[in-house]
């Protein structure tokens, strides 16, 4: 359990770098695009600007309800990418703390066995 909490909490603060940097880039597009792309979506930024990545889209077909692929694809990239990484964090934060958690239960259990055999 613990080596999952770990993987999570990892993979949600490195997601949520990788979110940032999308967060900034489509800022960027749209300052340099005069605002024009404010409400460009998830779907459309990541097709036509981070085609590299747009395998993602398939993975949450198969993961998820295609109606809430569908919604989240929908949504406009500037507002979707700040929650998100908000999420991660808070989810990254937790999953770290209760495995700190489970390794510091885990020592003591391994103390306290090897009392018992030192009697």
């Amino acid at each position: 359990m613990r080596l999952f909490l770990l993987i999570l909490g990892w993979s949600s603060v490195v997601g949520s770098i990788g979110d940032g940097a999308l967060a900034l880039y489509v800022l960027w597009i749209n300052v340099m695009d005069n605002w024009a792309s404010i409400n460009i979506s998830v779907n459309d930024f990541i097709r036509d600007y981070v085609a590299i990545i747009y395998w993602v889209k398939q993975v949450a077909f198969y993961v998820l309800p295609e109606t809430v692929v569908l919604w989240l694809f929908s949504l406009p990239a500037l507002m979707y990418f700040p929650i998100r990484i908000i999420m991660s964090i808070f989810i990254g934060w937790w999953a770290l703390t209760k495995a700190a958690q489970l390794s510091k239960n885990g020592t003591k259990a391994k103390r306290n066995n090897s009392l018992e055999f030192d009697k």
